[in-house]
């Protein structure tokens, strides 16, 4: 039913933004930049390239992660031409393996042996940034044809709902979608936020390594089925395919039992 995709959609569509949000959290407090958003670091690329007292590593440093955010756009939209309805789960793979690897090295190096080079820790978002690029690419450019890791043109939705609600003007069934999706991103986006902060809090000497080592896995899983949304996995076709056999064997022996 239609009810139902659009339910699906914004699922999918809060999954993502709540990862977002709590990435975001993770890197500003990690490594002063945003890992999922590239405003802020063209704000902060900006500032070092002209700012006084700011060292001029820095403007190569935020070039940097702006550009590894750009290739894994650029990976997205290869992928999808190379395997249509599939770009996102086979752009995002192989940067989710370089993601876990990172952030496990992270990990053992802060709680064991401490060895890490500064020099080298400094440029460790490059292995994050990627697979926001393919979120963004996906998420914009897919099927979900909304972006999950910006909430601004999502508040600008909602401020029209709340124009148009104050003045009693009608809201067409695409507005009411869109006015939805925005609600449950914005939502979704503050909550990943609110849950990346209590986690930091929570972690020992106020240590960020290791926070984001679960978040790899699950944002595959939403690659996954960000792909599902745009063409049904067969996997779940066959799952669904048996639920109707099941379904269907069990109404045949309740049948007979009446009988």
């Amino acid at each position: 039913p239609e009810k139902w995709t659009e339910v699906k959609h914004r699922m999918v569509a809060c999954m993502f933004s709540f990862i977002c949000g709590y990435v975001d959290v993770v890197s500003v407090t990690r490594w002063d930049c945003f890992a999922t958003i590239m405003t802020g670091n063209v704000v902060f690329f900006g500032r070092a390239w002209i700012g006084q007292n700011i060292s001029n590593d820095m403007a190569k440093y935020y070039f940097a992660v702006i550009f590894a955010f750009f290739v894994g756009v650029v990976s997205y939209c290869y992928a999808e031409h190379r395997w249509p309805d599939r770009g996102a789960s086979m752009a995002a793979a192989p940067f989710l393996a370089i993601w876990l690897v990172m952030e496990a090295v992270l990990f053992y190096d802060s709680t064991i042996h401490d060895i890490f080079p500064m020099e080298l820790y400094h440029w460790t978002p490059l292995a994050f940034a990627p697979a926001f690029g393919v979120l963004s690419g996906a998420s914009a450019g897919g099927r979900l044809a909304t972006p999950t890791n910006l909430v601004t043109g999502h508040l600008v939705t909602i401020s029209n709902a709340v124009v148009k609600a104050c003045t009693k003007q009608k809201w067409g069934h695409a507005f009411k979608i869109k006015t939805a999706m925005s609600c449950s991103v914005l939502a979704s986006t503050l909550a990943g936020a609110l849950t990346g902060a209590g986690v930091l809090k929570c972690m020992f000497d106020g240590g960020t390594h290791g926070a984001l080592l679960p978040i790899g896995p699950l944002l595959m899983i939403c690659f996954w089925l960000n792909d599902h949304l745009a063409k049904p996995r067969s996997l779940l076709k066959k799952i669904k395919k048996l639920r109707k056999q099941l379904k269907g064997s069990g109404e045949a022996r309740a049948s007979v039992t009446i009988a």
